[in-house]
């Protein structure tokens, strides 16, 4: 497979990750300040569902770390020069 289009797949499930994180970090916010299930999901359903989407995320951020280094080190040089 070509790296970009690696690069590219990874971005992308990364992001849709990233959503998912955040829309039940907004369910995990309503059912506690309202004590009401979020579309049908009580608090400790929207946990699980956390526990799974969050070290996906953070292994996900690593493996799009270690394919992009090599750029992320040229904007750190470009960013820090004097």
């Amino acid at each position: 497979m070509n790296i970009v289009k690696a690069r590219a797949i990874l971005s992308t499930v990364l992001l849709v990750v990233f959503l998912g994180v955040l829309f039940v970090t907004v369910g995990v916010f309503y059912t506690t300040k309202t004590g009401h299930p979020f579309l049908g999901m009580n608090k400790n359903q929207l946990f699980r569902i956390r526990n799974v989407l969050g070290p996906l995320m953070n292994a996900l951020i690593i493996v799009h770390l270690g394919l992009n280094w090599g750029m992320y080190k040229s904007e750190l040089k470009v960013l820090f020069r004097k």
